[in-house]
C-alpha cells in the first residue's frame, strides 16, 4: 500500500501544471511569433509580385503584338524601297536613252 500511495503521489506531483516560465520558453514563443509576422508579410508580397507578374505578362504581350506589327510595316516598307530602286532605275536608264537619241 505504501508503494501504491508513494507512487500515485510521484505521478500527481509530476503531472501538476508548472507555474514558473522559463526565459528559453519566452524567447521561443517571441521567436515563433517574429517567424509568423515574416509570414504574413511574405504572403501579402507574394500577392503584390503574383499581380505584378500578371501586369508583367500583359505589357510582354502588348510589346510582342506591337513588335510583330513593326516588322511586318518594316518588311513592307523594304518591299516599297525595292520597288522604287528598280523604278528610280529603269526611269534613270530611260532618260539617258532620251538624252542619247
Amino acid at each position: 500500500m505504501i508503494q501504491f500511495v508513494i507512487s500515485m503521489l510521484i505521478a500527481w506531483v509530476a503531472l501538476q501544471p508548472q507555474k514558473a516560465f522559463s526565459q528559453f520558453s519566452d524567447s521561443t514563443i517571441r521567436e515563433i511569433n517574429n517567424r509568423l509576422i515574416e509570414l504574413h508579410e511574405c504572403r501579402q508580397k507574394q500577392a503584390l509580385y503574383e499581380q505584378l507578374a500578371i501586369n508583367d505578362g500583359n505589357t510582354i504581350h502588348r510589346q510582342d503584338s506591337t513588335i510583330q506589327a513593326l516588322i511586318f510595316a518594316n518588311d513592307e516598307l523594304k518591299s516599297a524601297k525595292s520597288t522604287y530602286q528598280k523604278l528610280s532605275a529603269f526611269s534613270s536608264v530611260l532618260l539617258l536613252l532620251a538624252i542619247i537619241l
